[in-house]
C-alpha cells in the first residue's frame, strides 16, 4: 500500500500541479485528527509520512504517572520503566500507534481532511 500511496501523490502531483509536500502535509494532519476523533485525546500526537517509502508512523505523548487516569495521555511508572529504566515520574514519553487501530471511521476522518486540504491547496495554486 506504501508504494502505490507515494504514486497516486506523485500522480496528483503531476496532474493537478499540487506539491506532495502539501498533499503528505494535509495527510499527516488528518490522521491527528483522526487519532483524536477516535481515542477522544486531547494529548500531543505527531504523525509522520515518510516521503520516499510512505511508511505511516503515528506517536501519542504519554507523561509518566503513579497512577492513570487517561490511558491516551499518561502511562505508569512501572509501564515505562519496562521501555527505559531511567523514566521518573513527570517525564513525557512517545510511544508509537498502530493507524490500523484506528478503523474504518478513522480512514475516513482522514481521508476527508485530506480531500479538504487538496480542495484548499488547489485554489491557492
Amino acid at each position: 500500500m506504501n508504494a502505490e500511496f507515494i504514486e497516486a501523490l506523485n500522480a496528483i502531483e503531476k496532474e493537478r500541479g499540487i506539491s506532495k509536500d502539501i498533499l503528505i502535509d494535509a495527510f499527516e494532519s488528518a490522521l491527528i485528527a483522526a487519532y483524536k476523533r477516535n481515542y477522544g485525546a486531547m494529548g500531543n500526537v505527531r504523525a509522520t509520512v515518510d516521503r520516499d517509502t510512505g511508511e505511516v508512523q503515528i506517536f501519542a505523548s504519554k507523561t509518566v504517572t503513579e497512577t492513570v487516569e487517561n490511558p491516551y495521555a499518561e502511562i505508569s511508572l512501572a509501564d515505562a520503566k519496562k521501555i527505559n529504566s531511567l523514566y521518573e515520574v513527570g517525564d513525557v514519553l512517545e510511544e508509537e500507534v498502530d493507524p490500523r487501530k484506528f478503523g474504518r471511521i478513522a480512514a475516513q476522518t482522514a481521508g476527508g481532511g485530506s480531500a479538504h486540504s487538496r480542495g484548499r491547496a488547489r485554489r491557492n495554486i
